[in-house]
């Protein structure tokens, strides 16, 4: 019984110890060592296949918003601002005059010569779109009656020699003026003249009024100005007198 026991154990042990189990071991490790390496390679080329293919993609991608780019700026083009013409007027004609809405209307300016009767005299007048009534400069004045109706004496200075002289006419009106700088105001009395202006020659109503502090000592209003004439602010004294109204 001992004889066969040592042989089986010790054939055991060789058995045990064969360097066959250790080969089996490294194979496999060695096997899935290259799997691994392979498919890490393969992982490394899909990589960069991935980012040639975003490479190409991004490239397409700007070549195309160039090219549409390019579409619009050919096919929406910056608008081009033409330049705004200038307004010339014509230069007037028949004496200065103009054709507006179908009427002959006098072409005046910011400032012109007027001929007042009866006085028999000619001012520098102030044309003023903004006053109402027209003004005359008139000084020392004076109300008393005459055959029962109103009448006013005042001064005014000559436009050439500056001789103070002295005029009397019947008061048309009384108007209401009232102060800028207080809730006071005045009565000014309001007379008839006959005027020239360039071809207008009629009868209208001035203020008579102290305008010493002003630079012009006739005011033409829109009581003459209406509906007869047209003004030009950028021009003065384009409306010469056709002809002089004198009392007799």
């Amino acid at each position: 019984m001992l004889k066969w026991s040592i042989p089986l154990f010790t054939a055991a042990l060789l058995s045990g110890c064969a360097p066959g189990h250790l080969y089996i071991e490294e194979g496999v490790v060695e096997s899935i060592d290259q799997r691994l390496a392979g498919q890490d390679e393969q992982l490394n080329e899909l990589s960069g296949g991935q980012q040639r293919v975003l490479e190409q993609l991004v490239a397409a991608q700007e070549t195309v918003i160039s090219r549409l780019q390019d579409t619009i700026t050919e096919q929406v083009k910056p608008p081009v601002c033409e330049p705004v013409p200038r307004l010339v007027c014509p230069p007037p004609a028949n004496g200065g005059t103009m054709m507006l809405g179908g009427q002959e209307k006098q072409l005046v300016g910011e400032a012109e010569k007027v001929h007042l009767s009866p006085m028999d005299l000619v001012f520098n007048a102030r044309i003023d779109t903004g006053a109402t009534t027209s003004s005359l400069d008139a000084r020392n004045i004076q109300h008393f009656e005459r055959d029962g109706r109103r009448w006013v004496r005042f001064d005014t200075l000559h436009p050439e020699s500056g001789e103070e002289l002295t005029f009397e006419r019947p008061v048309v009106r009384r108007v209401r003026i009232s102060q800028s700088i207080s809730e006071d105001y005045e009565r000014r009395p309001v007379v008839e003249l006959h005027f020239t202006l360039g071809g207008i020659s009629h009868t209208a109503e001035f203020t008579l009024s102290d305008r010493s502090h002003l630079d012009f000592p006739l005011l033409i209003g829109r009581n003459i100005l209406r509906d007869q004439m047209i003004v030009d602010v950028s021009r003065q004294y384009i409306a010469p007198i056709d002809f002089l109204f004198r009392s007799e």
